[in-house]
């Protein structure tokens, strides 16, 4: 069963108003308590802004990689670009307006010279796992950083070979699992038009290095230990479930989306070819996730909800990118109702309306909440969400027409009162990335790109 309630976007904007009709002028309103902007973004009036913190000049928010939350909030890890480098910075103390490096490619701040693959933190939020490929390509290296201490860390392990692939995961607290994928070896000439080989037993010959691939669990407390799964898919960047049973790799141009048990050490195809994007995982139902992927005619996207155990997988929504597991496998995701890939294909440009649906882990009901503005379909499938499950609620980011350029807005739908704010807006211009801090009191969001600056912004949505 389905219903439709009109929620309501509140603008807490200050008016005046007299309470009775007398010969004299109401006074003007005051200014209202908090005013802020970000670089592309107005801060809706009335909303509590705890900081904005202006990036250095150049630095770009990478749009997979939103604002983190580490050491219980009282550091925000932030990744981006800046002068042709991979750069993670981390802001804190008063007002997270303190800034250090914490990962880099080059420079001081780098615990070594390459490139930067990957980054993860521990589940605690007091370790930094990163995965550096070094300058000459030949070596991936993962480095270990105490997060309460200075330094740029210490490299625990290295692996020797060229990869297409890398990418760092945390376990747990002590685990860290990295994914490799080794790039393809040249066939070997003829014999032919080969050197004659040295005698690897000659006294002055040394050996040639061990090449690694594949699935590499790494176990950073204690004398630390490397122990490869092995595997018979390449590997791609990977997502794992919620106590790391599972795991989806979730695809790239040179490998297609697979599916890891870790228990049973064993690999699978994914029913998808082209790549995909995890966006959560069941808490309560260790194999069940959500993702964005193609419509048969990959022509569009969609959401799906897939079960692994069953092989059980249903259309969440069309032409989006948003949604998330709430609470007891409830889902909660931003579309419309009516909207077809048919119709999201022949009509890309089709007024519809921006709604939010909260479904039933059964999807015996549906209930689907109005936000009041229109959108397009091309543009729903643009849009992002943010979920914190301490606070029951969605942070999205929405796109709706407007000339030049379409208007971007930063809402959030809170399920625990029914109800909906509007946060910020501003034209699309830039990247908008966005987090929630442990509990679910602030909403982080980075705003900006390279040319006009980027701006951090930590508030707290009103409720």
């Amino acid at each position: 069963m389905r219903r439709s309630v009109l929620i309501l976007i509140l603008a807490f904007n200050v008016v005046g108003l007299a309470s009775c009709s007398t010969g004299t002028s109401a006074p003007k309103p005051g200014p209202p308590p908090f005013v802020a902007r970000s670089t592309t973004l107005a801060v809706t009036n009335g909303i509590k802004v705890l900081t904005n913190v202006a990036m250095p000049s150049g630095f770009a928010p990478i749009p997979t990689r939103p604002p983190i939350w580490m050491q219980n909030g009282e550091e925000i890890g932030v990744v981006g670009t800046q002068a042709g480098h991979t750069i993670m910075y981390g802001l804190g103390g008063a007002a997270w307006r303190t800034g250090r490096i914490l990962a880099a490619e080059t420079g001081p701040g780098a615990a070594e010279e390459g490139t930067l693959a990957d980054v993860a933190v521990s589940p605690n939020g007091l370790t930094l796992a990163t995965a550096m490929v070094a300058a000459a390509g030949d070596r991936a290296d993962v480095i270990v950083r105490d997060l309460i201490a200075t330094g740029p860390g210490n490299v625990i392990s290295s692996f020797n070979g060229r990869y297409d692939s890398v990418s760092i995961s945390w376990l747990n607290d002590t685990t860290i699992a990295l994914a490799l994928r080794a790039h393809p070896e040249p066939p070997e000439e003829s014999a032919v038009n080969q050197e004659p080989k040295p005698d690897p037993d000659a006294p002055d010959v040394q050996p040639p290095p061990t090449l690694s691939d594949g699935l590499q669990l790494i176990v950073v407390t204690g004398a630390g230990s490397v122990a490869p799964l092995k595997l018979s898919c390449p590997m791609s960047k990977l997502s794992w479930s919620t106590h790391g049973v599972y795991a989806v790799g979730q695809g790239d141009a040179g490998a297609p989306p697979v599916i890891i048990d870790r228990r049973a050490a064993t690999c699978t195809r994914f029913h998808v070819r082209d790549p995909i994007q995890v966006l959560d995982w069941d808490k309560d139902d260790e194999g069940s996730f959500l993702y964005v992927g193609p419509d048969p005619t990959r022509r569009t996207i969609g959401v799906f909800k897939y079960n692994i155990a069953t092989g059980a997988e249903h259309l969440m929504g069309a032409s989006t990118g948003a949604a998330s597991f709430s609470s007891g496998s409830d889902t909660v995701t931003l579309g419309d109702r009516d909207l077809t890939f048919t119709r999201a294909i022949e009509r890309p440009e089709m007024p519809v309306v921006a709604q939010v649906a909260i479904a039933q882990a059964d999807l015996t009901q549906i209930d689907v909440k109005s936000l009041g503005f229109d959108s397009w379909p091309e543009m729903l499938a643009q849009s992002t969400m943010a979920y914190s499950k301490g606070a029951n609620e969605a942070a999205m980011q929405i796109f709706s027409p407007s000339k030049p350029v379409p208007w971007r807005k930063i809402v959030t739908y809170s399920l625990h009162y029914d109800s909906a704010f509007l946060l910020a807006e501003g034209p699309a211009q830039g990247i908008v990335t966005m987090s929630w801090s442990l509990r679910g009191r602030w909403l982080a969001f980075l705003d900006g790109d390279a040319t006009v600056g980027t701006v951090m912004t930590v508030l707290a949505p009103p409720r």
